[in-house]
């Protein structure tokens, strides 16, 4: 089966850190007005890549990232300054074998390892407004060690890094219900065995189910509607969400049941934009790699395409 190459799309922004903020009183009165920091993705660049030339490890993500300057090329059309950057990302912490086919032979590694593949994010800053479209080989891709690294680093600054999640106009018209919420209070259990940590297992202590198809709940699944719509972030929602429930300040994560055409389907609550966010490109980027035998270059073709879809959409302006 052919891998399915997709792209998913952020509107993004710099902030301030509104707690633990270390220059709190430099920008008290910039937080008090609601302004945001003079802060453009060039110098996010030169703070990352000064950053990376290591390789970063995503604790949350469990991914780890390396970005070095000569993986990042730029340029500007219509106004429009664009970014090219290819990272380096992929597992890290678990022990592998690398089989090298031209001669038969394995090669083993320990955890202290990380396996790193290439892998690729447009940027696109217009008037101050930024949207990154990350690039995803069945469902394998860098935004979240990339927004997690990312903002490990803003943090030293005072700043933050907010991507919401942009939701393509066919995705909108798609028949995809949410119609059950599962709020749950997860734990992490820790064991003795090294090796039984890397995956994290996690155990249910307690979990609260909603119906979003009666109108008792209706403002939950208005809410959910809203970030279906890209319109609040996942974790905006999650928030607000649990604002409404009574007693529900332990629960941190949720499970979505959807009903998508006749199906239904199960996801976790950071799968939810997997099943929602993503625009197909395997059919278009299959065949033009066929014939031009330039991967990244047919790849930016399309990621420029898009984005110049969601602008004359208009589903990425601000609310």
């Amino acid at each position: 089966m052919a891998r399915t190459e997709t792209l998913t799309a952020y509107r993004c922004k710099f902030s301030y850190m509104q707690r633990n903020n270390p220059l709190i009183d430099e920008c008290r009165e910039d937080i008090k007005l609601g302004k945001d920091p003079e802060f453009t993705f060039s110098d996010f660049v030169a703070m990352y890549t000064e950053n990376t030339n290591g390789v970063l490890i995503g604790k949350n993500s469990d991914r780890a990232i390396g970005l070095t300057n000569d993986r990042i090329s730029t340029n500007e059309s219509d106004g429009i300054d664009f970014w090219y950057v290819s990272p380096l990302a992929g597992k890290q912490g678990q022990p592998m074998t690398v089989f090298k086919r031209s001669t038969g032979k394995k090669y083993d590694f320990g955890a202290d390892a990380t396996a790193l593949y290439n892998y690729h994010m447009f940027v696109y800053e217009n008037n101050g407004k930024i949207i990154i479209i990350f690039h995803r080989q069945n469902g394998s891709g860098c935004k979240s060690v990339f927004l997690e690294t990312a903002n490990n680093i803003l943090k030293t600054k005072g700043l933050k890094l907010e991507m919401n999640l942009i939701v393509p106009l066919a995705d909108i018209e798609k028949d995809i219900t949410p119609v059950k919420i599962t709020l749950q209070c997860l734990r992490n259990d820790s064991s003795s065995d090294a090796a039984d940590n890397i995956k994290r297992k996690k155990t249910v202590i307690r979990d609260m189910g909603l119906n979003l198809e009666v109108t008792d709940n209706s403002q939950v699944a208005g809410i959910i509607k809203n970030m279906q719509l890209g319109k609040v972030s996942k974790e905006a929602a999650f928030a607000q969400i649990k604002e409404i429930q009574g007693n529900s300040e332990d629960f941190n994560d949720a499970e979505l049941k959807l009903k998508i055409g006749k199906r239904t389907r199960s996801v976790s609550w950071n799968d939810f934009e997997n099943i929602v966010g993503v625009h197909d490109i395997t059919e278009e980027l299959h065949s033009a790699y066929a014939r031009s035998k330039n991967f990244v270059d047919e790849l930016t073709k399309l990621s420029n395409e898009y984005y110049h879809d969601i602008i004359e959409s208009g589903v990425a302006d601000d609310e």
